[in-house]
C-alpha cells in the first residue's frame, strides 16, 4: 500500500555485466510487448488496462553468461527515511529454464519471500546497494537489534512483520555499511532486444 512509481526510473539499465529493464507502462515497449506477444495488441488496448498499478516487472539479464535467459521479477518501490527501496520478488524463474550455473543473484530471491535494497535514481544513472548480509548478522549476533529471524544454511532470514521491517530499514536508511557496493546501472532507453 505505500508502493510509489518514480520518475524517472522505467527502462533499460546497464552495468557491464546485468541489464535490467523497469516496466510500469508496457505502450513504452512497443518491442517487449510484441516479444511477451500472448495477444497483447497495445495499438487497441486501454492504456489504463495495460499500465501495472504501482508495480513494476523487471527483466533481469546476467550480461556475462553466453546465453543469457532472462529472469522476471515483481518490484515495488517504498520512500522511508528519505531513501527509495526497492522490494524484489519472483514473478517468473526465466522465460526458459535456468541451469545451475544461474547467478547467485537470481538464486538468492527463491525463498518465498521479498528482497529489499536501495536505490538512488539521477539522470543517466542508477544506483542499486544491496543489504549486506553479514552487517544484519553481526546486528543481530551481538544483540544490538531485535527482529524476528530465521537462521538458514549460509544467511538469515528475517520473518518481522512489515512495520517491524520498515522501522529497521528507516534506522538503516543512510548506514553506509549496511550496504553492499553500489551496482552502478547506465541509462540505456526504452528498446527491449531478447
Amino acid at each position: 500500500e505505500n508502493a510509489i512509481l518514480v520518475e524517472g526510473l522505467e527502462g533499460i539499465w546497464e552495468t557491464e555485466e546485468q541489464r535490467w529493464t523497469f516496466v510500469n507502462d508496457i505502450t513504452r515497449f512497443p518491442n517487449l510487448a510484441e516479444y511477451m506477444g500472448q495477444g497483447i495488441d497495445i495499438e487497441s488496448e486501454d492504456e489504463e488496462d495495460l499500465g501495472l498499478g504501482k508495480v513494476y516487472l523487471i527483466f533481469f539479464e546476467n550480461l556475462q553468461e553466453l546465453s543469457a535467459d532472462t529472469s522476471i521479477f515483481m518490484g515495488m518501490v517504498t520512500e522511508l527515511n528519505g531513501a527509495y527501496f526497492l522490494d524484489l520478488s519472483v514473478f517468473a524463474k526465466s522465460i526458459a529454464e535456468l541451469d545451475e550455473s544461474e547467478s547467485s543473484f537470481v538464486d538468492n530471491h527463491f525463498f518465498p519471500v521479498h528482497t529489499f535494497s536501495k536505490i538512488t535514481l539521477e539522470e543517466g544513472r542508477l544506483d542499486i546497494e544491496l543489504f549486506q548480509s553479514s552487517f544484519i548478522s553481526d546486528l543481530i549476533s551481538s544483540n544490538r537489534i531485535r527482529i524476528k529471524h530465521e537462521d538458514t544454511d549460509d544467511s538469515i532470514l528475517i520473518t518481522a512483520s512489515t512495520s517491524e521491517l520498515r522501522k529497521f530499514v528507516e534506522k538503516y536508511a543512510h548506514d553506509e555499511e549496511a550496504y553492499e557496493d553500489a551496482m552502478e546501472f547506465n541509462f540505456k532507453g526504452y528498446e527491449y532486444v531478447q
